[in-house]
C-alpha cells in the first residue's frame, strides 16, 4: 500500500474494500457551516469523517466560506479533518492565483467543473479541453492534481460527440483527472461501469451521490445509484477516494451526510 505525503491518507487502499475513510463535500453542509463552522467540522469529525473536499472558494475575496485559506485550514486542522482536495472556478486566466490561495490547504486535488450552456459547440470543448491540459500542466508543477467534476449535460451529444468523450479523450491523464459524480451520471442515462470500461483509471475521486428515479438527489442507498456494483469497478477506474455529497440547498445537510455516510459504512462499501 503507498501513502501520500500529501494528504497523509492509502492511495491504494482501493484493494481493501474498507480501508479508505471517507471524504465529504462540504458544499453539501454550506448551511451548517453559515451557523457555524467550528461545530460543523466537529459533527463531521465525529461521524467519522477522515478528509473533506472544500468548496466556496470566493476568487475576489480570496475566502473559502468566508474565511481566509490559512484560518480554514487551522479550523480543519483542529476538527482532524484533511482537505484533500478543493473546488474553485479554475482557468488559464485564474489558476495561479486559486494554487496560491490554497497552497495552505495542501490539496492534493483542485477540482472545477463547467455548467450546462445551450450555445457550446464541440469545438469549445476541444477548446476547454485543450485548456485544461494547459492548467493541469501548471497545477502538476504545484504538486497539485487539476480534475473535472460532471454534471448530466456532459452525456448529451453536441453535433454527434458527447463533450464528455471530447474531455477524456482530448485531455492528458497525467494531467487531468476526473472526478465522477455518480448520481449527474446515472441520471443522464449512464451507466458508470461503461465509462470505467472505456476509459480506465481516469477516475480516482468519486462523488458517491444518489438520485431517485425522476432525477432527484436523495441520501446514498435510497436512489437508483447502484453502489454495490460500482465497488468491485474501482481498480479498474482508478479509484482513490470516495466523497459523500448531497443537495447543497438542503438545510438538514448535515442530517443528509451523516445518513449517507451510515448507509456506506454500513454496506462496507467503502
Amino acid at each position: 500500500m503507498t501513502y501520500s505525503s500529501k494528504t497523509g491518507l492509502s492511495t491504494s487502499g482501493f484493494l481493501n474494500k474498507i480501508s479508505i475513510p471517507l471524504g465529504v463535500q462540504l458544499w453539501s453542509v454550506k448551511n451548517d457551516l453559515a451557523r457555524g463552522i467550528d461545530p460543523t467540522l466537529e459533527k463531521l469529525a465525529a461521524t467519522g469523517f477522515r478528509f473533506a473536499e472544500a468548496a466556496g472558494y470566493d476568487l475576489n475575496t480570496r475566502t473559502i466560506f468566508g474565511l481566509k485559506p490559512a484560518v480554514f485550514r487551522q479550523k480543519l486542522d483542529a476538527a482532524g479533518i484533511q482537505c484533500i482536495g478543493a473546488h474553485a472556478p479554475v482557468s488559464p486566466e485564474t489558476i495561479h492565483q486559486v494554487l496560491e490561495d490554497l497552497s495552505t490547504l495542501n490539496i492534493a486535488y483542485l477540482i472545477c467543473s463547467l455548467y450546462p450552456d445551450a450555445g457550446r459547440t464541440a469545438a469549445d470543448y476541444y477548446q476547454i479541453a485543450e485548456n485544461y491540459n494547459h492548467t493541469g500542466g501548471i497545477a502538476r508543477k504545484a504538486d497539485v492534481h487539476f480534475g473535472y467534476h460532471n454534471h448530466h449535460f456532459e452525456f448529451t451529444p453536441v453535433e454527434g460527440e458527447r463533450p464528455i468523450d471530447i474531455l477524456l479523450k482530448n485531455t492528458d491523464p497525467a494531467l487531468v483527472s476526473f472526478e465522477l459524480d455518480l448520481g449527474w451520471a446515472v441520471q443522464a442515462g449512464t451507466a458508470p461501469e461503461t465509462l470505467f470500461e472505456t476509459y480506465p483509471g481516469r477516475f480516482p475521486l468519486w462523488h458517491l451521490r444518489d438520485v431517485d428515479a425522476g432525477g432527484t438527489a436523495v441520501n446514498a442507498g435510497a436512489g437508483i445509484v447502484n453502489f454495490h456494483a460500482l465497488q468491485p469497478l474501482k481498480k479498474q477506474a482508478g479509484f482513490l477516494y470516495g466523497i459523500v455529497e448531497t443537495p447543497s440547498a438542503a438545510t438538514d445537510g448535515m442530517d443528509r451526510v451523516i445518513a449517507s455516510f451510515n448507509y456506506i459504512r454500513r454496506e462496507q462499501l467503502y
